[in-house]
């Protein structure tokens, strides 16, 4: 869990591509996204006749996100216009009224009257932990809360267009809950006085940033330390280019959405995730690969487009946001995923769990176990989550311990100094290809369904092995890939720099 060495970073700059092996490597991806694709919406029109909808009507959090955009459209508008009238009418102590009136407002007309409570006597209860300020209370309290509401969640079962309502509470529930700790976490470390929460500032502040509207029901994450910034002086003059800014980052997130949309009336992948005998429609065994890509590749783009609304607007309003997901193409050792999918979550993580436990000389594995313990927890006590949990803590580990036998004299001298750097990184993408295979049938668990998880591990590790050869090899090719953008994105904020 802990960050990479600029040292380690650096040594990609000592990888040299063969321009004929580029090719190749490039070749093979795009080659395997256009099979893909021609394979999965050959199946379209036989999968809209046996589903009944010209679109796939499985993907539950791009329905729901959708449902709830629409309902809500208004108080987003309704934000931006306050928040940029703030900028010259409110002293930066009292920007959080203005937030935490448009999110008050807003849950007020859209959570019945016993919700809206439940979560009061949750913002209520922190804020009585944030005073007394000891950190082995505000876990004792966010421990109890995450127990809670997934007994809440539990109870409300799974979620349809009836229970969205239910879904999105239990969402707003579990964000919250975050939020709080990192607010509870953050006055227990700072220096400054308790009577200062008694103040009416830090008061609306903690509710500005907790019920921050924006990042409310679709996330992302934002730590209370890059929510804080806005107490800084904005300047009235760089307005125009911020509109400019949020403007462009809205189109973008809608350009996506509709190329999000189109990919939901062609490929019918979480349909077949669903049900997975028509997953076998896909003749080829070599070719069904395509149904788990794809699964990631939405994934990836709806959490692009959720998170990236949260993003664009706490930006405008002056805080400092976690980065967007970076696509799964971009990935090729599996710690960045982790890293880089969901910044927000892994600096909640590294922050408040890992790095805490690490120094309370605890060993890295227990506070790992601990760790991935919190993230079972917290995103719902069920059969595929554990599953998905587990493996992902396997291949860490593993990724872990390869890395640091690779740093080994042993290996320097064993494998790099005979075979060269070249081929020594040739051999590393071989190994930690195939980690990443067995990572992102973990990832299918969650993303799709347990079903579809056996079924695809099932298909590459028992149907021949010509298929899970042509399987590796194509993994081998992705990872040479996102090594190489790796090593360009890497240099270009070196440059920045």
């Amino acid at each position: 869990m802990a960050y990479e060495s600029k040292e380690k970073v650096a040594k990609m700059q000592g990888y040299h591509f063969n321009k004929r092996e580029l090719c190749l490597y490039f070749g093979v991806y795009f080659a395997y996204l256009i099979f893909g694709l021609w394979i999965l919406i050959d199946l379209r029109e036989i999968l809209q006749k046996r589903s009944g909808y010209s679109r796939d009507p499985f993907n539950y959090e791009l329905d729901i996100f959708n449902n709830y955009v629409r309902s809500n459209w208004h108080w987003y508008l309704i934000h931006a216009v306050i928040a940029t009238g703030s900028r010259f009418f409110v002293n930066p102590y009292n920007i959080g009224l203005a937030f935490a009136c448009v999110s008050i407002l807003s849950l007020l007309t859209t959570l019945p009257f016993m919700m809206n409570l439940f979560l009061g006597t949750m913002l209520l209860i922190f804020y009585l932990v944030s005073y007394i300020g000891n950190r082995k209370l505000i876990w004792f309290a966010t421990a109890l809360w995450v127990a809670v509401l997934n007994i809440l969640a539990y109870n409300i079962g799974n979620f349809s267009d009836e229970q969205d309502i239910f879904y999105i509470f239990s969402v707003i529930l579990f964000w919250t809950l975050l939020r709080c700790c990192s607010f509870a976490h953050f006055w227990a470390d700072s220096k400054l006085k308790k009577k200062d929460l008694l103040e009416l500032s830090t008061m609306t502040h903690y509710l500005g940033y907790t019920l921050y509207f924006p990042t409310l029901v679709n996330g992302p994450f934002l730590d209370y330390k890059r929510y804080i910034v806005i107490l800084k002086k904005k300047d009235a003059h760089t307005l125009f280019n911020e509109v400019k800014y949020f403007t462009i980052e809205i189109v973008r997130i809608i350009f996506w959405w509709l190329v999000l949309e189109v990919g939901m009336r062609y490929l019918f992948v979480h349909y077949m995730a669903v049900e997975t005998d028509k997953a076998k429609l896909v003749r080829s065994p070599f070719g069904r690969h395509a149904i788990g890509y794809f699964l990631g590749l939405f994934f990836f783009m709806t959490y692009l487009v959720k998170y990236g609304l949260g993003i664009a607007f706490s930006r405008y309003d002056g805080m400092h946001p976690p980065s967007k997901p970076r696509c799964i193409g971009h990935v090729h050792y599996y710690s960045n995923m982790w890293k880089h999918f969901d910044q927000g979550l892994y600096e909640f993580l590294f922050d408040y769990i890992y790095h805490p436990l690490v120094n309370a000389n605890y060993s890295k594995f227990v506070s790992t176990v601990l760790t991935f313990t919190f993230v079972f927890m917290w995103h719902g006590c069920q059969t595929e989550i554990l599953i998905w949990t587990v493996m992902n803590f396997w291949c860490l580990i593993l990724e872990k311990l390869l890395k640091h036998a690779m740093r080994s004299t042993f290996y320097k001298r064993s494998i790099e100094q005979i075979l060269g750097q070249q081929m020594s990184q040739r051999f590393q993408a071989i190994v930690f290809s195939q980690l990443f295979i067995v990572a992102a049938f973990a990832n299918v668990f969650f993303i799709g369904s347990p079903e579809m998880g056996v079924f695809l591990i099932m298909n590459a590790y028992g149907n021949g092995f010509a298929n899970y050869l042509a399987l590796s090899f194509c993994c081998y090719c992705f990872f040479q890939c996102s090594e190489l953008i790796s090593m360009k994105l890497w240099k270009e904020n070196e440059k920045k720099n």
